[in-house]
């Protein structure tokens, strides 16, 4: 039976820094990517889609000081496969999955990711929690309420999980995943 693992770490990033990767995503709309799903058609800027400094260093340090902690805490090493920065409007949720995704064409791809965070930027609305399904590991499953300025880690690809429909405001995150395989380590740039 596989370990379930959330890491939390508080405080990560400051209020100031949250609220500019807020206002950097509505600021750009010409930098949001197509996607294949709806549910993040149009939701979210790549880091390889960003030339402002301060933000990919700011994403750069999220990354390494996830890889760091994961490694801390259970022996792992992964690399960053992808980091963006996401919006999830008042009224979507996410349904129950896990960290596999399709292509423009439909074409399935299942990546080795076996970790992945959310960079929580905001907490000014309703609804929005992390949840993981009941599982041999999670006999009854887990529920994570989100908290400003926090990173949570998690095995995205090994746990089911769901973000529950979003009340009041919109949601921002900068979401993060980790491959084991070095070939699969996100691009520098676009």
């Amino acid at each position: 039976m596989l370990d379930f693992n959330l890491i939390q770490i508080p405080e990560v990033i400051t209020t100031e820094e949250a609220k500019g990767l807020i206002q950097f995503h509505k600021e750009h709309p010409h930098l949001l990517q197509e996607d294949s799903s709806p549910l993040y058609d149009g939701r979210k800027i790549p880091m390889e889609h960003i030339q402002t400094g301060w933000i990919r260093t700011l994403m750069r340090k999220l990354e390494y000081l996830s890889i760091a902690e994961i490694a801390s805490q259970t022996g792992h090493k992964v690399y960053p496969e992808q980091t963006e920065i996401m919006r999830h409007p008042n009224g979507s949720e996410i349904p129950w999955h896990i960290d596999v995704y399709d292509t423009m064409e439909g074409d399935t791809i299942v990546p080795q990711t076996t970790w992945a965070g959310v960079m929580y930027l905001n907490d000014d609305y309703s609804g929005g929690k992390l949840q993981f399904k009941p599982c041999e590991s999670l006999p009854m499953g887990f529920e994570y309420t989100p908290c400003s300025c926090e990173l949570v880690l998690f095995q995205g690809m090994d746990f089911h999980h769901s973000v529950s429909k979003v009340y009041r405001n919109d949601r921002y995150t900068l979401p993060l995943w980790f491959t084991t395989n070095l070939l699969d380590m996100r691009p520098d740039s676009k």
